[in-house]
Formats: C-alpha cells, structure tokens, sequence
C-alpha cells in the first residue's frame, strides 16, 4: 500500500535513517588503514596519533586532529575538529567515543549535512549496541548550517531497538526565531514502516474563506489503515473525512467518505439544511486466475457538493453526473467474456441524461491458425432511460445486439507490409414500439512501404501506406445511443468506421491514402515528424458541411523540434480546396528549463450538427480557443507567471491568471491574480425543465469570479496553497 507520511517523517527519514545508518552495520566495522602525522605505540595495544588522523572502514572516515586507538577491544577516541564523512553525511563535532566491535557511539556537539540539502546539529548523539538511537536537542532544516529561514527542533529522538519507529520530544518549528508549532510528543515510523500518528495539515485560503483540516493516520494492520480528517471551513461550517483502505492477496480498494454539517453558506443560498456528504468505494479483485471484479460506487447529498467542497481552491471541478459501475470479466487464452451494468446520477440540471446499461454482456473469441487470424466479437446491452426529464424524447428501454465475425491475414517484408481482413456485422436495435435491423459486410485491404536512410548525421523515413474499404450496409438503424462522429485525425482516417459505437456506420467505399515522414537529427536532436492523409470515396460521397464531398478533409499532423529549445505540434483538418479548416490545433513552446517555459496553444473544430441539440447560446459557433501560458525566472530567486484563456468566437477571456513566486533554499512564497468565468447553477437547482427553457431563451448560467491567492511552502515541511505549477497548466486545450 502507499506509503503514509507523518508531520515530523522528516526526523525519523532525515536524522535517524541518514547519521545513524553508516553506524548500524549488521557485522563488526573493519579498519582498512590509518594515517596520521605522527604515529606513537602507548602500549602492544594501543595507538595515539596526531596531526591530520585519517581512519578508513567500508562503510565511514573518522578525520580529527588526535586519536587513541586500541587493536584488541577496537575501541577510537578523536579529539578536535572532528569530520565523520560517508557516501551522503558529514559529521562535525568536538569528541567522539566509538567501539567498533559492538558498533556503539557517541559523539558530542555536532553539526552534519545529509546530501548537501539538510543541515542540523545535536548536543549529542548515541548508537547502541542494540541498534537504538538517541539524539538530544537537535534540529533539522533545509536552509543551511549559519543561518536558516526556519529549523525544526527536538529536545530528544530515540529510534526504538526494533529499528521501525521513533519516540520524538518536544518539538517546535521556528521560522527565524518566532515560534509557530509545537508538540509535546509524537511517534512516527522509519522508512516503509507504517505508525499510526497526525498527518501534514491542510490550511488553505480559498473562496469560502480559511479551510483547515488535521488529518490523523490509524494504522490497523500492515494491509489496512484508515485516515480520519476533522475539517472546518470558515464560512460552511464544521465536519470530518474518512478515507479506509485495504489490500489483500487477491484484492484492493479504499472506502472514503465526507461529511459537512449544516453547511451555513450552502443553506442560505438553497435552504437546505442537512448535513453535506460524499461517499465512494473502488474495488479490485481476482476471484481465480481469469476472473476479474471491479466496482466504483459513489453518492452525494445534494448536487452541488462537487462544486462546493471539492479539494481544489484555484477553481471548481464541477462534475455533470455521478456513475455507479459494476463490472466482471473472465480472461482466457483465447476467449474474453465481460458483463458490466452501469448507472448514472445527473448532478448539472443542464444535462440531458445518460442511457443507463442494465446490463452489458460481451464475448471475443480470438484464435490463429495457419497465418489466419479469427475473431468473433458478440455483445448484448439493456439500455435504460428512466429521468423525468426527457427533453430529447429518448426511448425509455432499448435492447442492443451485435455480432461481428471476422478474419484477417498480415505479412511483413523486408521494406513493407501487407494485411487484408473481411467480415460482417449484423447490429439490431429493439424498443418497445419498433425492431431495427442492419447487416454490413466488409473488407479492408492495407499495404505499407518503408523506405529509410541513415547517416552519422541524420535519420531519414518515408512511409506510404495504402488502404482499400469496401463495405456493404443494407439498412441504416435511426436510432443512435452511444455514437458519435470522432474527431478526423491521422490515426482515426483509417479505421473502418469513424463514429464511436456501433450505432452509426459510416457505409462508403473509399480508398485512403496515408504519407508517414520522419526526419531525426542523430547529433542535434533536431526532429521532425509529419503526417498527411487523405479519403477518396468511389460511389456515394461523404456527407458534410452541407454536401456530398468525393474526397474527405485533407489531414495534416506534425510534430517538430526546432533548433534550440523550440517545439512546435499540430493537426490540421482542411477541405480539398485548401480554403476552409473543419478542425486545428497548435502548440508552440520554448523551454529553456523547468523555470523559463512560454507556450501557445489553440484549437479550432466546427461543431457537428449530428450531436449538436443542446439549446446553448452559442450552439451554432465553432470551438475556437486560444490559450498562452508562460513562467520565467528573472533571477535565481524570483519568477514571473501567467495564464490567459480567450475565446477568440465570443471575443472575451475565459480565464485570466498571472502572479509571482519567490524561492530560496529552503522556503517558497506565491502571490496570484485570477479572474474566470465559472458556472452558476444555483437558479436552476431544483426545476430542470425551466433550465433547458433558459437555455433557449438565451440565458447563459455563467458568474464572474475574481480571486487573490497566496502560496506559502516550508521545503520539506508542508504548504499552504496550491503549487504554481499546477495554476499554469491547461486542462482544456491539452
């Protein structure tokens, strides 16, 4: 299971694991050489040594200005400007005891460095024989020996004799000298070790005013444990989260659950007053070597909550509905049978409901004889629609069933490829007014030369490939549950059928021609990738923009490295004419290193009036977005940032964000600016018919939001607020 972090891991991880596990040898510590300036025999065995004392075991270097060393009990003593030095720690200290027979040690007044980015110091440190460790009044932090911004202290830890959990006293955080926390006493765990104990808190700062939760870590057994979380958020009001998970031989999963009580904020705004909550359950199991169980389960109290009191403060996370899916699979060598049931929960009152499938069934067989590859592909789906509102006047039960057998033989050569395949599909629909039937055969023919050359500068290929379709449909279903028309991309111009789901089929005759180029600079990285691709339909055209093309959008696909740290990447869908796009997108990028990066990105794709029947006011326009994004360092402590979102058909941003952050070795301070556009459903709450009737008249259900938020990181300690990062990335146009 995932490891679990407690508040001060970093003591038990940093201090303990780092200073004593260059100690802890499970075998007596061997000197491979002494060397010192002078070197005097006190007695047959005793050594004293002065001037630049040089000790060398496997594992550690004792460096001090004098030391006693006796040969029988293997005991050293070091006096003066004492180093102990190992892969990733230096020691420093003023005197130092160790026996290196029982492995025990002491060392007085230190200061150390683990892998040159922590720094603390002790009064004193012990390693006992019995592998317990005890360190008094030490500190930890990620600054710098002289002069730390903040440092963690400890007035004892003791690393207890089982070597898997720490005893940790007296703790406090100081930034510079201010005290800011305190804990009397916690234990925590050593490594993968689990412990139960207090969690990182959560503070941030968001629209509802402060939000702050504590959570707590239970461990219950090494393959279970539990999390509860009191939270208060000071304009909703108080509650608590659980999040349970388990893991066992043959499955895994986790049980989580919120609840809000009498959200103040939401009851005044709705007037609903009962508690808020959330409940979710994921599940995996495997029943037998070829049987699989997955189920996802989750509930709400009120439609809102995701828009409310999700975890994100930077924004929402709205979701549209909830789904509950049970599903079963049996894997064979040859044989795959899967039965799913899935239903669906509308949370957005704009949404025009889901067909529910109660159940799914399908069967693929696959099986290979003498260069022949045989497939059998059969499935059965219940559909249901049972939402009082039906603003699309869907069918309320509808029965599908598929069954598709197929065979197909492919052959490579030296410089190409070649595979033919045929088969037949008979789909029928049944409802409780209407029987649907379609039978369509096929065959497809693909054949693919590779021509390349390569030097000591460069890579070069080119790549035709032809493609035949020959298909036969004899009626076309009205009915469309699943189906929609993708999106016409390289990859997607040659597949058989360029809807989703069976429903629709797109039924011509067509040949496709395809050119793969890729030009890869060996010494430079300089690369180029291009994509072109087009249809020929041979009787009935392609219905789109209004008419019967002979010859589908030209496809254009690239990718590029440019010379230095430019990138560039884009799809082009564009008519035979070559003077009107159907679908684009565009990324430009320099990236200098992770903190000087400025992209562009834009996506372009005339809606499809098949799937276009929601009322929006702006229906009827493309989708035509323009984002850019950019975060630059202008010295080694400070970087700007920024993100703007425009919708270049409405001509108004959609997103407006930019600030700054501060960082130095050892802490992190962020200042942003945002102002978007967000959804705004409250008026529609509880009528959704009068929802869509908005719609139509041309309300657009949007607010303007506008927010100031602050990021503040201790490194290695926690946050509060959001990572930068995370602000000036895209989840739209990506």
């Amino acid at each position: 299971m995932p490891k679990q972090y407690s508040l001060l891991r970093i003591f038990s991880l940093c201090f303990v694991l780092s200073i004593a596990a260059p100690f802890l040898s499970p075998n007596e510590i061997e000197i491979n050489s002494i060397d010192a300036q002078v070197i005097t025999t006190l007695d047959p065995d005793t050594l004293s040594m002065e001037g630049n004392v040089v000790i060398k075991t496997e594992q550690i270097e004792f460096w001090s200005d004098k030391a006693i060393y006796n040969k029988s009990k293997k005991t050293i003593t070091l006096e003066g400007s004492i180093r102990v030095l190992s892969k990733n720690l230096e020691i420093s200290a003023q005197e130092m005891e160790a026996n290196l027979l029982d492995r025990t040690f002491y060392i007085t007044e230190t200061s150390f460095t683990f892998m040159k980015k922590n720094f603390g110091g002790a009064d004193s440190i012990r390693v006992y024989a019995n592998e317990k460790v005890e360190l008094l009044n030490t500190s930890i932090n990620s600054c710098s020996l002289e002069d730390p911004a903040w440092k963690l202290n400890a007035s004892s830890l003791t690393l207890l004799e089982n070597g898997r959990n720490a005893v940790v006293r007296g703790v406090n955080l100081k930034i510079k000298e201010i005290p800011i926390l305190y804990i009397p006493y916690i234990r925590t765990a050593v490594g993968k070790e689990k412990f139960s104990g207090f969690l990182s808190p959560s503070l941030k700062q968001g629209k509802d005013g402060l939000d702050i939760s504590l959570p707590y870590f239970i461990s219950l057994a090494p393959n279970y444990d539990l999390t509860l979380s009191p939270r208060y958020i000071e304009e909703r009001g108080s509650g608590i989260a659980t999040d349970f998970r388990y893991l066992t031989k043959t499955s895994e999963g986790g049980i989580a659950a919120s609840n809000i009580f009498q959200d103040r904020k939401f009851a005044n705004e709705t007037n609903y007053r009962g508690n808020r909550w959330i409940a979710q359950w994921s599940h995996k199991s495997q029943l037998s070597s070829n049987l699989f169980l997955n189920v996802n389960t989750e509930g709400v109290s009120d439609n809102f909550f995701f828009e409310n009191l999700n975890e994100d403060i930077l924004g929402t996370k709205q979701k549209n509905y909830l789904t509950n899916r049970l599903n079963i699979k049996w894997i064979g060598k040859s044989l795959k049978v899967e039965g799913e049931i899935r239903q669906y929960k509308d949370l957005n009152p704009f949404a025009s409901g889901q067909y529910e499938t109660r159940p799914n069934i399908s069967i693929n067989y696959q099986d290979r004889f003498n260069g022949l590859n045989f497939n059998l592909y059969s499935s059965y789906t219940k559909f249901a629609f049972d939402k009082s509102h039906n603003p699309f006047d869907k069918e309320k039960e509808i029965k599908r069933k598929t069954v598709e057998p197929s065979l197909s033989y492919s052959k490579h050569f030296v410089s190409s490829s070649f595979s033919i395949g045929i088969g037949s599909e008979n789909l029928r629909h049944d409802t409780n007014s209407l029987s649907l039937d379609r039978t369509s055969n096929w065959l497809e023919a693909e054949y693919k030369i590779f021509f390349e050359s390569k030097s000591n500068q460069s890579f070069r290929s080119l790549n035709p490939t032809l493609k035949f379709l020959k298909l036969d449909a004899d009626s076309q279903p009205s009915i469309s549950i699943d189906s929609r028309l993708m999106s016409l991309n390289y990859n997607n111009l040659f597949l058989r059928n360029w809807f989703s789901g069976p429903d629709r089929f797109l039924s011509q005759d067509r040949v496709i021609l395809g050119i793969e180029h890729q030009n890869l600079g060996l010494q430079n990285n300089k690369n180029l990738n291009l994509l072109l691709g087009k249809a020929f339909f041979l009787d009935n055209g392609y219905y789109l923009d209004g008419k019967n093309k002979k010859t589908s959008p030209l496809i254009v696909e690239f990718k590029h490295r440019l010379k230095g740290n430019f990138f560039s990447n884009g799809m082009l869908e564009i008519n035979s004419d070559l003077n009107k796009v159907y679908s684009s997108n565009f990324g430009l990028m320099y990236e200098h290193d992770e903190n000087k990066r400025i992209e562009l990105r834009s996506i372009y794709k005339r809606l499809n009036p098949y799937i276009n029947n929601m009322p929006w006011l702006d229906s009827e326009l493309p989708i035509s977005q323009m984002e850019l994004l950019t975060q630059w360092s202008i010295s080694d402590k400070f970087a700007v940032f920024g993100k703007i979102q425009k919708d270049n058909e409405l001509h108004e941003s959609n997103d407006l964000s930019y600030g700054f952050q501060y960082s130095n070795c050892c802490m992190k301070v962020g200042l942003m600016k945002r102002k978007w556009q967000d959804q705004d459903y409250y008026a529609w709450y509880t009528n959704q018919e009068e929802a869509f009737k908005a719609l139509q008249r041309g309300i657009n259900p949007e607010l303007q939001r506008d927010n100031i938020y602050i990021f503040f990181e201790l490194k290695d300690i926690g946050r509060i607020g959001k990572q930068i990062s995370e602000v000036i990335s895209s989840t739209v146009l990506e």
